[in-house]
């Protein structure tokens, strides 16, 4: 079953700069395309392609800001000028031919209100615009969300906190191989090697520059640990929403963000609005699966361009042979199955406990026998994390064997099963530990054991824990979030659940010292206690999905 994953892309977030093309080759002729400088200060002008159908006007407008070179989305220009839109296709502040200076997330809503107002202000322009785009071009959409008639943010999120931090840890392998990556107008050619040298650079704020130049918004990431005002004024959560289709993907890195994103707009979310969840990554991915192509069901340019005419009243757009009816649309991994449904977690979804048991198993009953394992935690040797939910090359799925040998970890296997087990839905975890660390990490991850004895990663997800160095450790109660799940064990494999410390570089490692991580550089090593049993019932809750 293991084939094919056609879903590993970027897309409008690449690791490397995008091949440019001709910007005077307009294709088949059926648009005018001119390049403006919109002044958005009196001394910062933005570069903006502006790609008009030749036809009569006005018409509702495609806005797609990017600080990945508006050159490589012209396709996207040419695709919906020819389908009867006004195309604006802009560089973010500071990268590539837009002046200014380039900080992340910090000036896409000013920018873009302007931009928005220079729109409306053209004969062109009917006054409907819809942000189109994934990634940090999703970002842009969601910044002024409130202004736009539709978005499509797809592969995103509108609060970066939650990237970068998601349960308040750091992704370092996610905001190092983008981050030292983008701290330039057109980017930097580093080499990989010296990125993944710099995850082990300590402290953090001195690794971050040894790539490259100084890079003032990384320091600034490390320094703003927690969330505070420096990420509440790039949350753009509680605007006011226009239609959306969000599309996010099971491994992709801003999954429990997006899920968030679009469970929080409650009573102000439209009727029009679809979430859909898709078997996607955010980068190459390290085991290729066959979905069928079944992937593309809910994800494709009809799907998109008939919600968009839909949302502008553009009549140009084809109508999909399949378009989502409900407001979920999610796909189930090994199954091969898209599951339409109203409400999330889905209805037919039951959270399941699975216990730890003393023998190492992992059981539906309470274990009667109380007991622990144990294990020291070392930061000079951190636990490693292999494929998941980061940003690069190697993610997604990826076989956990490798880390069969380590003596750093807590490990509960259940017996083979019987029939298929399918997964839709949060994935969350109650375990009872203790440390003789001020402060130091526990992570949960999800595996699938195959009849080969083969391990796949299902989903992981982690939480800082602190204690009083100076009394005798004490079990203390953790709840984990595990990320979501749509995936199916199939008979005959077994349900993996291990504990360790580390899932490193995927996340930061944590010294143990509890110096804030801008400045943490002395690491100690950790003595960790996992409780299970009557007294102590650790378990990981797995969304059980009741299938007809």
């Amino acid at each position: 079953m293991r084939k094919l994953f056609h879903v590993s892309i970027l897309l409008c977030l690449l690791l490397v700069q995008q091949t440019r093309s001709n910007p005077q080759n307009q294709g088949k002729n059926n648009f005018t395309k001119q390049t403006i400088m919109i002044a958005v200060e009196d001394t910062i002008k933005l570069a903006t392609d502006v790609y008009l159908p030749q036809k009569n006007g006005p018409f509702p407008t495609i806005l797609i800001r990017s600080p990945y070179n508006r050159a490589g989305a012209k396709g996207d220009g040419e695709r919906f000028a020819g389908a009867g839109y006004a195309v604006v296709i802009q560089d973010t502040r500071g990268k590539y031919e837009s002046e200014g200076m380039f900080y992340p997330f910090q000036y896409e809503r000013r920018d873009g209100l302007v931009t928005v107002k220079w729109i409306r202000s053209q004969k062109w322009s009917n006054g409907k615009i819809a942000g189109a785009g994934g990634s940090y071009v999703g970002y842009t959409q969601w910044a002024i969300a409130d202004q736009l008639d539709a978005m499509t943010p797809i592969l995103t999120s509108a609060n970066m906190y939650d990237l970068l931090y998601p349960s308040g840890i750091f992704s370092l392998a996610t905001a190092f191989n983008w981050g030292l990556v983008v701290n330039s107008r057109t980017g930097v050619d580093i080499k990989s090697e010296k990125i993944r040298k710099s995850y082990s650079i300590l402290p953090l704020s001195v690794a971050d520059d040894s790539t490259a130049k100084q890079n003032d918004f990384t320091d600034d990431w490390l320094a703003h640990q927690y969330e505070d005002a420096y990420w509440g004024a790039m949350n753009h959560r509680s605007a006011e929403i226009c239609p959306m289709y969000a599309v996010a993907g099971w491994y992709d890195i801003f999954l429990p963000a997006q899920i968030r994103d679009f469970i929080e707009q409650g009573a102000r979310r439209h009727p029009d609005s679809r979430l859909v969840i898709g078997p996607y990554a955010h980068g190459k991915v390290a085991v290729e699966l066959d979905f069928e192509d079944k992937e593309k069901l809910y994800f494709n340019n009809d799907i998109l361009g008939y919600f968009l005419s839909k949302q502008l009243g553009n009549g140009d757009a084809v109508t999909p042979k399949i378009y989502p009816q409900k407001m979920f649309s999610l796909f189930i991994m090994q199954r091969n199955e898209w599951i339409d449904c109203d409400h999330w977690p889905p209805e037919k979804s039951t959270a399941t406990p699975f216990y730890f048991s003393s023998n190492g198993a992992i059981t539906p009953q309470v274990d009667n026998v109380d007991n622990m394992f144990e294990y020291d935690y070392d930061p000079s040797d951190p636990f490693q994390s292999i494929g998941g939910t980061f940003l690069g090359v190697g993610v997604g799925p990826a076989f956990q064997n490798p880390n069969i040998v380590r003596k750093d970890q807590a490990v509960f296997e259940g017996e083979p099963l019987d029939k298929p087990l399918v997964l839709l839905g949060p994935v969350d975890a109650t375990i009872y530990v203790s440390t003789d660390a001020p402060c130091t990490d526990f992570f949960i991850s999800l595996q699938d054991v195959d009849a080969d004895g083969k391990i796949l990663n299902i989903q992981e997800g982690g939480k800082t824990v602190y204690s009083d160095e100076t009394a005798t450790p004490r079990p203390q109660k953790v709840d984990v979030s595990v990320w979501a799940a749509g995936y199916q064990v199939d008979a005959g494999h077994k349900i993996r659940v291990v504990v360790t410390s580390s899932l490193f570089p995927r996340y930061n490692r944590n010294l143990n010292s509890g110096e804030p991580i801008f400045e943490a550089q002395n690491p100690r090593v950790a003595h960790q206690k996992v409780y299970f049993g009557k007294k102590y019932p650790s378990h990981i809750r797995l969304p059980v999905l009741d299938i007809d």
